[in-house]
């Protein structure tokens, strides 16, 4: 609708996504110009084609980076859930399309995708100039989404999503129940979750592995901190690279050594990228 095409934003309740390559900057640099761009193109043609298909709107391409977001401009009530399906399929795809880049040799290393998820109030319009607009997202709630992305370095997992997009996708997916967070500008803490799949597809293992993490969760939030090293420590023979529960056994050695301070509220301040 050309008449749509005017500059101005408004203010909606939509689920925002980042998502990013881990340490692509290295693949990259293994690759010429032409093979990087034949690679790159690959990869966003598959992830964005999930986003797409959930009906999110692609903001931009920034890089190997994906911005996009779900409930505008057409509106739907299931905007997370839509975006919470798009994250774990594209971790699904993502299997597939490594065995095939790694087989043909079109890149050194597996492309591995962290992805954030966040929902809340966003503003969303055509942003520039009469001359050139971009119909795109702003807001506090797009930056949350922006930093969970980057916090999955800190816990080890792939995909972060904010407590108010845990709360609309309801019990149709399995997450892990993580900390409790403060982020730069926001006094109001939040709680992160772990998403890791949809309910009816989560592996014996691996419900396992969250039930065993809740309970060590349980222990740490009461403080016990030897009671949550020796639960969280026998996730370790299920799988003994699990990120959340190897950040939390070293939380607990520290804490063990030396103590928080009585006051402490249990949340911890997000002041790392």
């Amino acid at each position: 609708n050309p008449e749509k095409l005017n500059l101005g934003g408004e203010k909606k309740h939509l689920t925002a996504m980042f998502t990013d390559l881990r340490g692509f900057s290295t693949v990259s640099e293994q690759l010429d110009p032409h093979d990087l761009v034949s690679l790159l193109n690959q990869y966003l043609t598959e992830m964005s084609d999930v986003i797409l298909d959930q009906r999110g709107t692609i903001d931009k391409f920034e890089g190997d980076a994906i911005l996009a977001f779900f409930g505008a401009p057409v509106e739907y009530a299931d905007h997370a859930e839509r975006a919470c399906y798009a994250a774990v399929k594209m971790k699904s795809l993502e299997v597939e399309l490594n065995k095939r880049i790694m087989q043909n040799g079109s890149s050194p290393a597996p492309l591995l995708t962290r992805i954030g998820v966040n929902t809340g109030d966003i503003v969303v319009g055509n942003m520039g100039t009469s001359q050139k607009m971009d119909y795109t997202m702003m807001g506090n709630a797009v930056n949350l989404a922006a930093r969970l992305e980057g916090v999955n370095k800190q816990y080890g997992t792939w995909i972060l999503i904010s407590e108010p997009t845990y709360k609309e996708c309801g019990e149709s997916y399995s997450t892990r129940k993580l900390d409790r967070v403060r982020v730069v500008g926001v006094s109001e803490p939040i709680r992160l979750y772990e998403l890791v799949e949809k309910t009816e597809f989560i592996k014996p293992d691996k419900k396992e592995i969250l039930e065993i993490f809740a309970e060590g969760l349980d222990h740490f939030e009461d403080r016990d901190w030897t009671k949550a090293k020796d639960t969280l420590s026998t996730i370790f023979k299920i799988d003994s690279e699990d990120g959340p529960a190897t950040v939390y056994t070293k939380r607990c050695d520290k804490f063990m050594e030396s103590p928080p301070s009585k006051d402490w509220d249990g949340v911890f301040n997000l002041t790392e990228k």
